[in-house]
């Protein structure tokens, strides 16, 4: 691991940590300050909002200016609002969470496709490791910390920590050396839909992150109807950590072993056969059809840098920023489908992702391997 990668994953380890200490009990401090729980609803919806813009801008940025300079951009805007808490007003407290949504999406296609750049061997094992397994393992000890802390009535406390934790992700930043500088094209005279690679990809993400997003609240409910308690529910929740550490390297290892187009096709399929199980299945084979559907669903996060990389050369982060963005987009809404999907059965939405999921490994097969 070179000079840079070591940078950017303690700053990614240092960032997650941080945040784990407050950000986690935003909704509590909002309603404690009196706002709605309406408007803490409508807050994470413009959240998600300004995360969308941020991909796109950042992903224009990044592809203009250079990937070091986005990051710098993106991860200062990212750690400063936090300070807006300490004014104690619900105006102010409610913009933090939304400002931060916009410099994290400005930075986020800057810093996945760094990465991968940087990367020499195993460019999707190294990218989960720096992106998702290294960073989750921290917040297993900080987010107890902050959470006994807003009990004692300290929360002001956690998020100076915090953000000074923020400050020191952004100063790391600071030392990486940007090997490229200068695009050769101009990213917004570019445009991305005239490429067939491009829509292949936004259809198969943009498909995949509304049918997980009409599922996965409903895994709760679903347990229940099965007969599970809450503590059974809580018992999974607690294993997150484990299946992200050990699913995020397995993605980065299949995505190496069986190259990123491939791995991708592959995973569509476990995951649909996995939500077959999942929605018919109880005991340890439910277990393991979660565990499948968890650690399988992380490949598509690990492969999508690499395909970037594939199949496009001067617009590497307009078309990952663009895909985020619209994978976002098209996520709001889908919960809502998610529920009127209930009304069929508490089973039904998990086939409706089981069939979606057989769709994107058809779609692979036939349209991607072409392009």
């Amino acid at each position: 691991m070179n000079r840079n990668l070591s940078l950017i994953t303690l700053s990614n380890v240092i960032l997650v940590s941080s945040n784990a200490l407050w950000i986690m009990y935003i909704q509590y401090f909002l309603l404690d300050l009196g706002l709605a729980k309406a408007k803490i609803g409508l807050v994470f919806s413009l959240a998600l909002l300004m995360r969308a813009f941020g991909n796109i801008i950042g992903g224009k940025i990044a592809d203009l200016l250079g990937y070091k300079r986005t990051l710098l951009v993106g991860y200062t805007i990212y750690a400063f609002p936090p300070l807006l808490f300490l004014l104690h007003n619900a105006l102010f407290a409610s913009l933090v969470y939304p400002i931060m949504s916009l410099g994290s999406g400005i930075g986020t296609p800057a810093k996945s496709l760094f990465i991968v750049e940087q990367t020499q061997r195993r460019k999707g094992l190294t990218y989960m490791l720096v992106q998702r397994v290294l960073p989750s393992i921290p917040p297993a000890l900080t987010a107890p910390v902050g959470a006994k802390l807003y009990e004692m009535g300290k929360y002001y406390v956690a998020v100076f920590m915090g953000f000074f934790g923020l400050l020191i992700s952004l100063l790391l930043l600071v030392f990486l050396k940007d090997t490229k500088r200068e695009r050769a094209q101009n990213p917004f005279d570019f445009n991305l839909l005239r490429s067939k690679s491009f829509t292949d990809l936004l259809f198969l993400y943009s498909l995949d992150a509304f049918s997980t997003e009409a599922v996965q609240w409903i895994v709760p409910l679903y347990l229940r109807e099965l007969g599970y308690s809450v503590l059974d529910y809580g018992f999974l929740i607690s294993a997150q950590t484990l299946i992200i550490a050990f699913g995020g390297t397995f993605a980065g290892i299949f995505v190496d072993r069986f190259e990123p187009v491939n791995a991708l096709g592959l995973s569509y399929l476990v995951v649909a056969m996995s939500l077959l199980a999942f929605s018919l299945g109880k005991g340890w084979i439910l277990a393991l059809a979660y565990l499948l559907w968890k650690t399988f669903g992380m490949i598509g996060f690990a492969a999508l840098p690499l395909l970037i990389e594939r199949y496009f050369s001067d617009i590497k982060a307009s078309a990952f920023g663009t895909i985020n963005a619209m994978t976002t987009l098209i996520s709001i809404p889908a919960p809502s489908f998610g529920g009127v999907l209930l009304r069929f059965g508490v089973g039904v939405p998990f086939i409706f992702k089981a069939a979606t999921n057989f769709v994107c490994f058809i779609w692979v097969k036939i349209s991607l391997n072409e392009s």
